[in-house]
């Protein structure tokens, strides 16, 4: 019996008033994924001032997301784009480097893409 694991794992830093979350996707992201990390978030950047959030999203082990987590995704974006300073994507895939770029146009930060992890922790720490 094979086992498949989903699901995102979370770090949440705050810096003064800039607060630096960490996600990590693993397999297939389900609607009751975002339903369980969305509340989360939503609470640990309540207070921050807009434009005080730096994303690194971690996509080294993800395999998509359902129909409804997908459409849970784009909400979650658009809900949360004006607090966004800077997002990096971490990824091996062409698909995720899109991604990346599609993002940047509708958030009111930056995004950037990245192959290494470290170099992309380093970059949203700067300024």
């Amino acid at each position: 019996m094979q086992i498949k694991t989903h699901g995102v794992s979370i770090e949440l830093t705050r810096v003064d008033q800039r607060a630096f979350v960490e996600f990590t996707l693993i397999g297939r992201l389900t609607h009751e994924d975002y339903e369980t990390f969305v509340p989360f978030i939503e609470s640990a950047v309540r207070n921050l001032p807009p434009g005080s959030l730096n994303i690194l999203i971690d996509m080294s082990r993800f395999e998509g997301w359902t129909l409804e987590a997908a459409w849970d995704d784009f909400k979650f974006g658009l809900e949360i784009r004006n607090d966004i300073e800077k997002m990096a994507v971490v990824g091996d895939k062409k698909w995720e480097e899109l991604f990346t770029k599609m993002v940047g146009w509708l958030i009111g930060g930056k995004a950037k893409f990245f192959r290494e992890k470290e170099e992309a922790r380093r970059w949203l720490m700067q300024g």
